[in-house]
Formats: structure tokens, C-alpha cells, sequence
């Protein structure tokens, strides 16, 4: 091939063009001649092991049980004008998994809703049933970071935010992870009705601060790799955003890590709510899809949310019960 100075624009000619870098092959030749298709160069001496040509390769990824499209992903190397090509199978599944996590807001304002889910969060998931044979669920609360201004950080308040009532209540928290996720329904039952109320000082709930701990914690949680994921939040207040913080003397961003211990999260009074941008990179990294249930007074705020959260639903509280 005329005019090719190096292997580089050899193999840039086209997918049959393949350069032989024997050091003592046409010696004194143009460099040119080194260029050539595969059987030219052999047979003018060149060393097959010499030859650098065109290489396709195709990796495929591991395809798992309750896929309906394998392989799940192709990796392809291919020269320019190359070509290759690889068969998809696509198949409906009887038992397609369902994962359904319970985020739910307990704080005070929540107590009636509480008591709803109580009874008819299990009459929900029954009713997932009839789509899907496969259903997991698992639960987890939030009410707050547990630092003023946001909650009253008087030594009667820390541990029972309810004392003025004469109600014993749980601590605020940022998130707690109560449950993993189970094919075991009555196990989901006995934790929902064991749930109890907490407190805080504001009206914007850390619902956001929450919904990313439980899409990357994904061992904490449980979230299996094949099934569909449901993230769904239920609250009666709109949720704090990115740089509410620092009313509270937090400054630090969020880093988009996990952070439970113990099944707690430990970052609450170390940095700062998450951006929705954040947030929406760590659901599609993830493949959660989020759906909010609210309160009716509440649905506006929610639903110009729901436009930055690709892949969110939004829904008000009431249908749930």
C-alpha cells in the first residue's frame, strides 16, 4: 500500500490490511511494503507470527437466572470498518423477581399513616403477588439528621422526642435499615407492626438522604441482581435538598458512599443531603426504579421532583390504604 509510513495507518486502511514488523523483512524496501494483506506478506516471507491483522474481539457477560434478554451485556473490539455479529435471545418469564423496599418516613405527623401501613402494607405487597410470583420486600425508616436545628437536642428530647406528650417514642435518625430483603412475608409483617413513631423540629424530612443509603448499601439491603427494584418512599412532607445542611453546621458534601453500621447510618451528622443529580446518578447506577407515595398537600412539591428522578412515579398516600 502506497503512502503507509507505519502500522498505524496500515490497519487504518481497511479490516484485511496487516503489517509485518519482521525487523529483516524486504530489507532496504520502503516501509510501505510492509503493508499488505495476510497471505501476500507470507508469502513473500514474513513470519505469521509477524503479522500484526485485524482482531474482532466479543466478550459476553454472564447471564443470570430471571433474565429476559441474554446475553445481559457484550463487550466488541473492533478495527475500523470492521464488522461482527452476535445472536440475542429473548424470552417472557412466568416468574419475574420483584424487589420492593419500604421507605418509610415515621416521623410524628406519620403516626396515622403508620398505622395504615400496618394493615395494608401487607395487603399491598399480596397484591404485587398477583403480578409476579417472585416478590422480596424489605423496610427501612427515616425521620431526620439528629442534629439541631433539626430535631431539639434537649437531654429529655435525645432519646424520647415524644416526652411532652408523655409518649414514648423512638430517637430520630437519619435512616435505619430494618429489614433485608425476604421472600418471607410473615417475617415483613411482624416488622411493619412493630414500627413506632420518632420526632423532629422542622417540616422537610431527610427522605432524599435516606433513598441514597438504601440504593448503594446493596448488601445491607439485599437487592438481587436479576429482579426489578422498587424503591418506594412514603412521607407526608416535602424533603430537605443539597446545602440544607449547613443550617445545621453541616458542610461537607456527600461522597454518594455507603454508610451503615450496624444497620444505621453513621454519615447523617457528617455531611451534607445529596443533590438530586447525585441522587439520580446512584438510582440508575443502581437500576432502582423510585416511587413516592405522599401526602395530597404535598403532591406539587413531589411531582416537579419526580421530572429531575428519571424512572420515578409518584403517587398519593391515600391509594395505598
Amino acid at each position: 500500500s502506497p503512502g503507509v509510513a507505519s502500522c498505524t495507518d496500515c490497519l487504518c486502511r481497511g479490516p484485511q490490511c496487516a503489517w509485518c514488523f519482521q525487523k529483516d523483512f524486504l530489507y532496504g524496501s520502503e516501509p510501505s511494503r510492509r503493508c499488505d494483506l495476510p497471505e501476500n506478506l507470507r508469502r513473500r516471507g514474513c513470519g505469521s507470527e509477524f503479522i500484526e491483522q485485524s482482531e474482532v474481539k466479543v466478550e459476553f457477560n454472564a447471564t443470570l437466572s430471571g433474565t429476559q434478554v441474554s446475553p445481559r451485556g457484550i463487550s466488541i473490539t473492533l478495527r475500523p470498518g470492521s464488522q461482527a455479529s452476535f445472536m440475542v435471545a429473548v424470552k417472557q418469564l412466568q416468574r419475574y423477581p420483584l424487589d420492593l423496599y419500604y421507605l418509610v418516613d415515621v416521623s410524628a405527623s406519620m403516626q396515622e399513616n403508620l398505622n395504615h401501613l400496618k394493615t395494608v402494607g401487607v395487603a399491598l405487597s399480596l397484591r404485587m403477588t398477583e403480578h409476579t410470583s417472585d416478590l422480596w420486600l424489605g423496610f427501612g425508616s427515616f425521620v431526620d439528621k439528629p442534629v439541631s436545628p433539626y430535631i431539639s437536642v434537649h437531654p429529655s428530647k435525645i432519646n424520647n422526642p415524644c416526652s411532652d406528650y408523655e409518649i414514648r417514642c423512638r430517637p430520630a435518625h437519619g435512616f435505619h435499615h430494618v429489614l433485608s430483603m425476604t421472600g418471607n412475608m410473615s417475617e415483613f409483617t411482624r416488622v411493619i407492626k412493630r414500627q413506632r413513631i420518632s420526632g423532629n423540629m422542622d417540616t422537610p424530612e431527610g427522605g432524599l438522604d435516606a433513598m441514597l443509603q438504601a440504593a448503594v448499601c446493596q448488601n445491607a439491603v439485599g437487592w438481587r441482581p436479576e429482579a426489578k427494584r422498587l424503591l418506594l418512599l412514603m412521607t407526608d412532607q416535602p424533603s430537605h435538598l443539597a446545602l440544607d445542611s449547613r443550617l445545621g453546621g453541616i458542610v461537607v458534601p456527600h461522597d454518594g458512599q455507603c454508610h451503615l453500621e450496624n444497620n444505621v447510618y453513621t454519615g447523617s451528622t457528617r455531611m451534607d443531603h445529596p443533590s438530586l443529580g447525585q441522587l439520580s446518578d446512584k438510582l440508575l447506577e443502581n437500576n432502582i426504579h423510585s416511587v413516592f407515595a405522599v401526602e395530597k398537600q404535598q403532591y406539587q412539591w413531589y411531582e416537579e421532583l419526580v421530572q429531575l428522578l428519571p424512572g420515578s412515579y409518584l403517587g398519593k398516600l391515600g391509594i395505598f390504604q
